[in-house]
């Protein structure tokens, strides 16, 4: 079996770009099991096409941006080349108008090709400036090509509905990288902080409005004057357009600033010492597919209080998190109910982390797409 994974730019893990961390997993992985996994860029600064190694486990294969449909592109020709030996490929590329001529050609060729749309278009991000152009102009032409759309959550389906795609699809989430998670990870990580003593929930991500941390703000200003007072939110993540500031002022004029500690981004072994550190995770955003800082909360053991935007619903029975609506009055109340239970968290965590063993890794989740895969190929026959 032969996949190629289409993506813009080097698939590079530790970036701030989800999507290259899933591809570069699902490539190591898929390897692993046999599969002739590959990853072929478009990248920006590409003249010509190269080999780019990006560690032992992985290489992408590196080709100029695809830009004139009329004119000469290296990567089609490549796949036009090798399309006896290909199988499926698989896109991971959002927006880029370059997928749409890539799609095209292998279409006109009779290449199967899938799409992840890792979430995109059930987001409101989506329907705003450009992007609500970009639907009409070519986006839904991109998936409707598609043989089907490799979804992260089932919710995923529901969004990609509304946006107008009514073909085939199927499920399988992200997953952690077991073998990347630090055996010995600290707990004392905020000991040298005034509120070591307090309960610190924590939040991973980077300080975009989109991520509805203002609601989180004004959540913990309702709670109960016997949790705020037990209470300090940690927020884990790069700035982004000065909202740092913006949200610092937000809770000053709520009264509740000095239970929030902006610390910037941390990163490998230092991240997961924070989350060790933490107490439980909160998760407030409208959408979210499949957070891999979510992922990574639950591999630590951390009970959480997740929207219903974050893709978990259907993992409800598994009881180790507290469901919410993402706004502030029921965010609140979440973190009051998650409170209610504090004799659970140990156990809640334990679930969690369960999980991530059987379900959410990339072992687990590279052998279900195989199945996938080859469903796919044989109904193409």
């Amino acid at each position: 079996m032969k996949i190629i994974h289409i993506v813009h730019g080097k698939a590079n893990p530790e970036g701030h770009n989800g999507i290259s961390r899933v591809v570069y997993h699902l490539n190591k992985q898929e390897k692993a099991l046999g599969i002739d996994s590959q990853i072929w860029a478009v990248v920006d600064d590409a003249h010509a096409h190269y080999t780019h190694q990006r560690d032992e486990h992985v290489t992408v294969e590196c080709f100029p941006r695809v830009r004139n449909p009329f004119g000469r592109a290296e990567i089609i020709e490549r796949l036009i080349a090798e399309k006896d030996e290909i199988d499926i490929v698989h896109f991971h590329m959002i927006w880029f108008y370059d997928k749409n001529i890539i799609a095209k050609a292998l279409r006109d060729v009779g290449i199967t090709f899938i799409i992840t749309t890792h979430g995109t278009y059930s987001t409101n991000h989506a329907y705003t400036g450009k992007r609500r152009i970009a639907r009409s102009l070519y986006e839904l032409d991109y998936l409707t090509r598609a043989t089907e759309i490799h979804l992260l959550t089932r919710e995923e389906g529901t969004g990609l509905q509304k946006y107008g795609y009514h073909g085939s699809s199927f499920v399988v989430p992200n997953g952690v990288a077991l073998e990347e998670v630090p055996a010995k990870r600290r707990k004392d990580y905020f000991d040298n902080k005034p509120y070591k003593d307090k309960s610190k929930a924590i939040w991973v991500g980077v300080l975009r409005d989109d991520k509805n941390l203002r609601a989180v703000i004004h959540a913990v200003a309702m709670l109960p004057r016997r949790i705020v007072d037990d209470l300090v939110v940690i927020m884990v993540g790069p700035d982004h357009r000065g909202n740092k500031a913006k949200y610092e002022n937000l809770a000053s004029s709520l009264g509740v600033r000095d239970k929030f500690d902006f610390v910037g981004p941390l990163y490998a072994q230092a991240k997961f010492d924070a989350i060790e550190s933490a107490d439980f995770y909160i998760m407030p955003s409208h959408s979210e597919g499949m957070s891999l800082a979510v992922l990574d909360a639950l591999v630590c053991e951390k009970p959480s209080v997740l929207t219903m935007g974050c893709g978990l619903n259907y993992y409800l029975e598994h009881d180790f998190f507290v469901p919410c609506e993402p706004y502030a009055g029921d965010i609140s109340q979440a973190i009051e109910n998650l409170f209610g239970r504090r004799k659970d968290w140990p156990e809640m965590g334990g679930r969690a982390h369960s999980l991530c063993l059987e379900t959410f890794n990339w072992v687990a989740i590279a052998s279900e797409m195989s199945l996938n895969y080859q469903r796919i190929i044989d109904q193409s026959k």
